[in-house]
């Protein structure tokens, strides 16, 4: 890739290269549209430089299509003031272009243009909190390939168009790069999930469409994130290691129903044991309180009630009102 062979030319530690290395190796069309408008706006002095333009993709935006000054007016003319497109022949369309660059700076890049944040984004990468730099916010990242592409390209879900306005976004862009109208007429050569209990998505799915729908409703579950939820990805986490989740399916499922969970951390045992014996009407004496071993009697508790220890250690994860050994959860 002519893009990372330039980017492995900049000063770098070993640990920021290898992280940048991975970035790339999933780069979705629109994340390079997006990374060349960076480089040709910004030039980078180092790999520092390249990794805060990942981490700081979201606030870039791409109007596609829009490859030249009358595509973008009629692209702001029917996406921005969403008049309509017939209206373009009564509406100077290079000079509409030309006043929605000079009011959002940006730069075309192929077929598209891209907007320059408002202003300069916070730096998130200082040099020193590399392992804070997650690459997050998708759900899946799917790499198709056509006839024009027979190496693939790859596309990352969900995809926003809907939600905004019909503004085209990821899937526009990745079809149109692969020269197709829809995703089964490509061929599926590699697909990751964030969730790490989905398994191997290329052997859940004969038909690439399927895995993109569930690819972009599991997006939206993570958007929303229990409507609020409290520690939702812990429990989400928990649930689908409760549950030996081995699929985007079952994942999905579990995602419908984490009502139904409990997650208590490990630093919590202490007090979750409190909380039980308060329940029962124990009242430990100071000189027993005092060598009383809350957080194994809490872990004793928890596993008679059927709950799992994860397995990073880090907390219980069980289902809420099941009977286990004459108890019930309520």
């Amino acid at each position: 890739m002519k893009t990372f062979e330039a980017l492995n030319r900049l000063p770098s530690t070993p640990q920021e290269m290898m992280w940048l290395r991975e970035r790339m190796e999933t780069l979705s069309v629109k994340e390079s549209l997006i990374l060349s408008a960076a480089l040709m706006g910004k030039p980078a002095c180092d790999a520092r430089d390249v990794i805060n333009i990942f981490q700081t993709m979201s606030d870039y935006e791409v109007c596609y299509p829009a490859g030249s000054y009358e595509a973008l007016g009629r692209f702001c003319l029917y996406y921005d003031a969403q008049l309509p497109q017939e209206l373009g022949d009564y509406i100077d369309l290079e000079q509409l272009g030309k006043t929605y660059e000079d009011e959002h700076p940006g730069v075309f890049i192929g077929n598209c243009y891209v907007e320059y944040p408002n202003q300069d984004p916070a730096l998130r990468y200082d040099g020193s909190n590399l392992a804070a730099c997650l690459d997050d916010g998708w759900s899946i990242k799917v790499k198709l390939a056509s006839e024009r592409c027979p190496d693939g390209v790859w596309l990352r879900l969900p995809d926003y168009e809907d939600a905004n306005d019909g503004r085209p976004d990821e899937m526009r862009i990745t079809l149109d790069e692969l020269g197709v109208k829809g995703v089964d007429e490509c061929t599926l050569l590699e697909a990751r999930c964030i969730l790490p209990d989905a398994g191997d998505l290329t052997e859940q799915y004969d038909r690439a469409s399927d895995l993109v729908y569930d690819g972009q409703n599991l997006g939206f579950v993570l958007d929303e994130r229990g409507q609020g939820m409290q520690n939702f990805m812990e429990l989400y986490a928990g649930a689908l290691e409760y549950e030996d989740c081995r699929t985007l399916a079952e994942a999905l499922d579990i995602a419908e129903s984490l009502n139904r969970y409990e997650i208590i951390p490990d630093v919590s045992l202490r007090e979750y044991a409190e909380q039980e014996l308060k329940k029962q009407g124990v009242a430990l004496p100071e000189s027993v309180a005092a060598s009383f071993h809350y957080e194994e009697y809490a872990a004793a508790l928890l596993e008679r009630r059927g709950f799992l220890l994860t397995r990073d250690d880090s907390a219980y994860v069980g289902k809420v009102g099941q009977t286990f050994f004459g108890m019930t959860m309520t």
